[in-house]
């Protein structure tokens, strides 16, 4: 089968002399080229606000981050309360108020006190141990933390002083 538009371009190069011929041939070229890129870089300008649409949301993102970096560092330079008491007792008091199951080992001659939570939500045993420090100014000097099989629960053995 024979395209009538091909034989049309076939005779009118035919006509024309080699030099017309390779002029037409880089022109048609050229011209599909142009056509290819205009058609590739329709695209293009979705991308770029897409780029823009994304710039916006990290700048806003690391608005937030600063934000709470500052709010961090504020509550680190916070001085927590100063007791003298029987660091035991205030443990025992904030875990047993976060009705977090724990048992509480000899501690070294350090002062500190040792703890085992064998399970407890790892979100409860953060919001305990943020009470413990702000509360009861009891930090933790050393850590175990294993996750169990219950999504969520971890076993804990932690070192706790003042």
């Amino acid at each position: 089968m024979r395209l009538p538009l091909a034989d049309r371009i076939a005779r009118a190069l035919d006509a024309r002399s080699s030099t017309q011929r390779t002029a037409w041939i880089v022109f048609a070229i050229a011209a599909i080229a142009v056509a290819a890129a205009v058609r590739l870089a329709a695209p293009l300008g979705e991308s770029i606000a897409r780029a823009r649409d994304d710039v916006a949301r990290n700048r806003v993102v690391l608005d937030i981050a600063r934000s709470r970096s500052v709010e961090a560092a504020t509550l680190g330079r916070a001085q927590a309360p100063v007791h003298t008491g029987d660091a035991r007792a205030a443990i025992d008091r904030v875990l047993d108020r976060e009705r977090v199951q724990h048992t509480s080992a000899p501690g070294d001659a350090g002062g500190a006190v040792k703890v085992v939570l064998p399970q407890v939500a790892f979100d409860t045993l953060v919001r305990s141990l943020a009470a413990l420090a702000a509360e009861e100014g009891v930090h933790v000097l050393e850590a175990s933390i294993i996750a169990r099989v219950e999504p969520g629960l971890v076993r804990a053995e932690i070192a706790l002083g003042r």
